[in-house]
């Protein structure tokens, strides 16, 4: 205890390394604050969470069991207008872990051709290894020994007595529908825990209803379901429909396979969505998901998702809430025309000579008028969706893998756009990722002129997602490494000249460390499936080359 008593004295934290992942933090003694062990006075309290207080190290070692699943930087609460959702507990720092949860269930999406029901990759006829158990066509037989392919397997053999037989390998495959929702059923008498969680989750019923998509299950998974698999007795259509619904509504896309399959998990449905959110969300190479703080988040914040595609336009993404999510979006991001001064949703003037952004009043309401905010000069809505479309057309023709295609089409299409114009940005990350990638030699093929290019749609991208992807950690890391790359191809053509000058050398290979350094702390947590998560060790593998360089140079990075 004296080695407590001095840390407590001296006000440092106490190691973290024998108990769990957090340490005991020093505070102002109150008279409630009782050790949750001893129901002593406690002078510390777990740093994560900071609700559970200790007196000591040692009680906190032995109440962690108890404690971790509770020890987590968010409360959930509920209101009338938002339902449940997430409020940080504490203020919680830019890319730390906010969740880590494993799904309820998963799957493949609603509509897809065969895959394997073990890991999700889409089948091929002569490829295929029959499940000994139930038919099911598999990849592998080690999938299908799989814990995730368990009940639609059980299920044949229990209650259809008849192997599954698929015959056609077409796309989209109407059997393949129904398996998620299967799953999600077998948890009902298989792990009621889960079956709670899940049918605690909004499903929609009567905005489905109103739009068709209620009867088209009813048809599609669950008649189906209940004839297949001989579920007459166990489920009604509606209770079906219900679980179709909150699969739909809470369901998200894994990309961990070819094509990407679905998981509901349940706190992360908890999260808001706004289209400018504070939290980051990626996934582990297990399937579960992972959300980091985007931002700094003050206490009391309220923590949030994007439910949709944060590189599309306003209306794109607000659509696609209407119709996926059943609400209409009234984010800041959504309220704010210019989305922040980027201009993102706006096309040009058409009036000549003028270079102003067109936008309605409001994307929200009052958007039947756009009008130039320089010269006033008026376009209607379906006016500006004809320019909006042109420009789609445009770049949909561009030749893929084609650097002078994507340059080209990019320079017709920004005299009817602004520079960051939603489908242009995307066109730009494209290219900016392709120049250099179309030799073996890498970036020491390509010309000054691309390799500036690189670099300055690097920068560009790297400012916008700043203000408006600022979640989007996988781009921006990406985005960093690239211009890491072009950072680092102007130093080595820096030491071929003839009159190279030291000192800009080293700025340069200093500037490439840090950019790498970004990347690292953006991709850290990405799993190794996923492009990004090659980037990441490759990033890993490329700072060490680096710092061993700067040894070599007697360069001192500063701290």
């Amino acid at each position: 205890m004296d080695n407590l008593a001095e840390t407590v004295k001296t006000g440092l934290f106490l190691d973290q390394s024998s108990f769990g992942p957090y340490s005991l933090s020093v505070m102002g003694h109150k008279e409630a604050d009782v050790c949750l062990v001893c129901q002593q006075p406690a002078a510390n309290r777990c740093s994560s969470c900071q609700s559970a207080c200790y007196c000591s190290k040692e009680h906190q070692k032995q109440h962690w069991k108890t404690h971790k699943s509770s020890c987590v930087v968010y409360q959930i609460k509920e209101d009338k207008r938002l339902g449940r959702h997430l409020v940080a507990r504490r203020d919680i720092q830019r890319g730390e872990i906010v969740l880590k949860e494993s799904p309820l269930v998963s799957g493949p999406p609603h509509t897809t051709g065969p895959v394997c029901l073990g890991c999700h990759a889409l089948l091929q006829e002569n490829k295929v290894v029959p499940c000994a158990q139930c038919g099911w066509p598999m990849c592998s037989k080690s999938c299908a020994d799989k814990p995730v392919h368990k009940p639609e397997c059980e299920w044949v053999k229990e209650k259809r007595k008849e192997k599954v037989k698929i015959s056609q390998f077409t796309s989209p495959h109407p059997t393949y529908s129904c398996v998620t929702p299967l799953r999600a059923l077998f948890l009902k008498s298989k792990d009621p825990w889960a079956w709670e969680k899940l049918t605690s989750l909004e499903s929609h019923t009567e905005e489905r209803k109103q739009d068709g998509k209620y009867e088209q299950d009813r048809f599609s998974v669950a008649a189906f379901l209940r004839r297949f698999y001989k579920l007459e007795k166990e489920f009604s259509e509606e209770e079906i429909l219900k679980i179709s619904g909150i699969i739909q509504i809470n369901g998200h896309e894994v990309p961990l396979s070819e094509p990407g399959y679905i998981s509901v998990y349940w706190k992360c449905s908890l999260f808001e969505h706004n289209c400018l959110p504070n939290c980051s969300k990626t996934f582990t190479d297990s399937g579960d998901v992972l959300i980091r703080a985007a931002v700094e988040i003050p206490k009391g914040s309220h923590l949030s998702i994007s439910y949709t595609d944060p590189l599309w336009s306003t209306p794109a993404r607000r659509q696609h809430l209407m119709l996926t999510k059943y609400f209409p979006c009234v984010c800041s991001r959504c309220s704010d025309p210019t989305e922040s001064g980027s201009f993102f949703s706006a096309i040009r003037c058409p009036t000549k000579n003028c270079d102003g952004m067109v936008l309605p009043k409001c994307f929200i309401k009052d958007f039947e008028i756009w009008r130039c905010l320089k010269c006033n000069h008026k376009v209607t809505s379906k006016q500006a969706a004809g320019i909006c479309a042109k420009v789609a057309q445009e770049l949909s023709g561009v030749r893929k893998g084609d650097v002078s295609s994507y340059s080209n089409c990019i320079n017709r299409v920004k005299n009817l756009v602004g520079e960051n114009y939603c489908h242009l940005v995307e066109a730009k990350l494209t290219l900016a990722q392709m120049i250099g990638q179309s030799s073996s030699k890498g970036l020491a093929d390509v010309e000054d002129g691309l390799l500036s290019t690189k670099e300055t749609l690097s920068r560009q991208l790297i400012s916008l997602a700043d203000g408006v992807f600022r979640a989007e950690y996988r781009i921006r890391g990406v985005l960093f490494f690239e211009l890491h790359a072009a950072v680092a191809e102007l130093a080595r053509r820096q030491v071929n000249k003839k009159n190279s000058n030291a000192f800009v050398l080293q700025a340069r290979l200093l500037e490439s460390g840090g950019y790498l350094e970004r990347v690292i702390f953006f991709l850290k947590h990405e799993p190794q499936a996923l492009p990004e998560g090659k980037i990441y060790k490759q990033a890993l593998q490329n700072l060490k080359d680096l710092q061993n360089l700067y040894k070599t140079m007697g360069i001192t990075p500063a701290v």
